[in-house]
């Protein structure tokens, strides 16, 4: 019995010392439980969210892509004039003028739309 003890003892040793190299780089979040037996269960936690920055960059390229497809298909003159025209209108259709006012990415892409067909 103390020889299978002495050799747990020093696997949880090994593995002890094996994170705590990890921890120095890397520090791992670990959870806590009771289980219905009366043990403790350590499980890693849940990954942390961050910010969506591939669903930011999602948006962009949808948002100026459509502008750059609008611009390509009506031109660039006829689409200044109609967003020329929100703007002297309500406070929602003059932030929907500025953000839909031709800028270099939105040309671009029409430019680059324009060429394909």
């Amino acid at each position: 019995m103390t020889d299978s003890y002495t050799e747990f003892q020093a696997r949880v040793a090994r593995i002890y010392d094996g994170e705590k190299s990890k921890r120095s780089f890397f520090k791992k979040r670990t959870s806590q439980t009771l289980s219905r037996d009366g043990y403790f269960v350590i499980r890693g936690a849940a990954r942390r969210r961050s910010f969506p920055w591939t669903g930011l960059l999602l948006v962009a390229v949808a948002f100026f892509g459509t502008k750059g497809a609008v611009m390509a298909k009506v031109g660039p003159d006829f689409y200044s004039q109609q967003v020329n025209r929100l703007a002297p209108a309500s406070v929602i259709e003059e932030a929907g003028a500025w953000t839909m006012r031709p800028d270099p990415i939105s040309r671009w892409v029409a430019m680059q739309i324009k060429s394909l067909g």
